[in-house]
């Protein structure tokens, strides 16, 4: 039996698995966490014969993208930004903030749609599911396609001046405020 979530995750289907025919199993990274070592396991090597006439795809190359940025799925802290930033010039804000809590800049998605950030940038269900120890939501109303990507962080600090935004329902600390008001003063308190 295995669970399968569907619909954005607001469904939940159980799957029963029969043994008679090959099944294929996939988790999105950082979807869970890691188990530990198992005891007692055994490597079977069995030799196998491939006929490469028969063939129908032959391999040619791996290529590698050309841009080389963090990976924010194995990060600890991760400061995200979203609409609420309201420019791309108040980015460097955010990176500011989260350089000096030792984190990683994330972004929701229409970020990175407008070119704000790299993609590898993007946190969700079409970007990268994230478990870090602190996550930071600047600005980000907290869309479920973005929350499936973030919602299994220790610990979720929210900060949006719609004090009825999703994010807040998930956020273990929410803050209704201006991010942009409330970074500079929070950055001067740190720097004291």
């Amino acid at each position: 039996m295995a669970s399968r979530r569907l619909l954005n995750e607001k469904v939940q289907a159980e799957v029963e698995i029969s043994s008679s025919r090959p099944i294929v199993a996939t988790v999105r990274p950082g979807s869970v966490k890691a188990a530990g070592p198992a005891a007692g396991g055994k490597v079977t090597v069995t030799p196998v014969r491939i006929d490469a006439s028969k063939a129908r795809a032959r391999f040619l190359s791996i290529e590698r993208p050309q841009v080389q940025d963090i990976d924010i799925a194995g990060a600890d802290i991760i400061v995200s930004a979203g609409r609420g930033i309201q420019k791309k010039e108040n980015l460097p804000l955010i990176e500011e903030f989260a350089k000096a809590l030792g984190g990683v800049v994330g972004a929701s998605r229409p970020l990175t749609d407008m070119d704000w950030l790299p993609k590898t940038r993007q946190v969700g269900q079409s970007g990268k599911t994230v478990r870090p120890k602190l996550y930071v939501a600047c600005g980000i109303s907290g869309a479920m396609q973005h929350v499936a990507g973030m919602k299994d962080a220790s610990l979720i600090i929210a900060i949006n001046t719609d004090p009825s935004a999703p994010i807040f329902e998930v956020a273990h600390v929410g803050i209704v405020a201006d991010v942009l008001k409330l970074l500079p003063a929070t950055l001067k308190e740190l720097k004291s």
